[in-house]
């Protein structure tokens, strides 16, 4: 159940408005952004798999759709939340990651963005070079990522609130090594769209669970991973 809680990035209740809006029109950036994922190093075949996703993004949220999978992700940036959606044949379900719950996550880890005169051309926008450092307080424990941002997509810092507090621009190329392998994602493809709000409200026929742990015990029970 880790693996479905480490898709995290995403989610929302407060977007009030239904309205489409277009990206010509708006100040902020609405549309999709594809990414591809690469591993270099010591790879398990089985284990790090190269592939695509793509997140819808309007302002400062964004979601992932895994439809093969019934997974939705949504975040949201200014709220700092994030809404994990299931949607399988008889089963609409979901749990919000609250902001207090990710704040006190966050709490336990130091980052510290240091910023590089390096830029890169990424899907025609000019990133700019972050070197990231992320130090886990409770495990003493440090580690590395390479970002290259964007600040034409995104309104603010908020966009980052889930992933990378504080960081500026919208990350199309992140890097980071983990025991030998390491993973980069980079953007393949940036489009300007028009994007509903009401994509990133919670369907009003999903059952959602206040408790993480009632919520993942009843995805053990779907998925066959029974319980105690």
């Amino acid at each position: 159940m880790k693996k479905l809680f480490s898709i995290c990035m995403v989610a929302v209740l407060c977007v009030c408005t239904a309205v489409e809006v277009s990206a010509q029109k708006s100040k902020s950036f609405a549309g999709t952004v594809k990414f591809s994922t690469k591993y270099e190093g010591d790879i398990d075949p089985q284990k790090h798999i190269p592939g695509e996703i793509t997140f819808s993004v309007f302002g400062n949220k964004q979601k992932l759709s895994i439809p093969e999978q019934g997974v939705h992700q949504i975040t949201d940036g200014d709220a700092v939340t994030v809404t994990i959606l299931i949607d399988i044949p008889g089963n609409r379900m979901g749990y919000i990651i609250k902001k207090e719950v990710l704040e006190e996550n966050f709490a336990a880890r130091k980052y510290t963005y240091t910023k590089s005169e390096e830029t890169k051309t990424i899907c025609g926008y000019v990133c700019t070079r972050y070197d990231v450092t992320i130090f886990d307080i409770e495990e003493d424990e440090e580690s590395k990522a390479v970002v290259y941002t964007t600040t034409e997509i995104g309104e603010s810092s908020n966009i980052n609130s889930v992933t990378f507090p504080g960081l500026t621009g919208y990350p199309l190329y992140m890097e980071e090594d983990d025991d030998g392998v390491k993973q980069i994602q980079e953007a393949i493809e940036v489009k300007k769209t028009k994007i509903k709000a009401v994509d990133f409200l919670v369907p009003s026929d999903y059952t959602m669970y206040d408790s993480q742990e009632e919520f993942q015990t009843k995805i053990q029970e779907l998925f066959g991973g029974g319980g105690e």
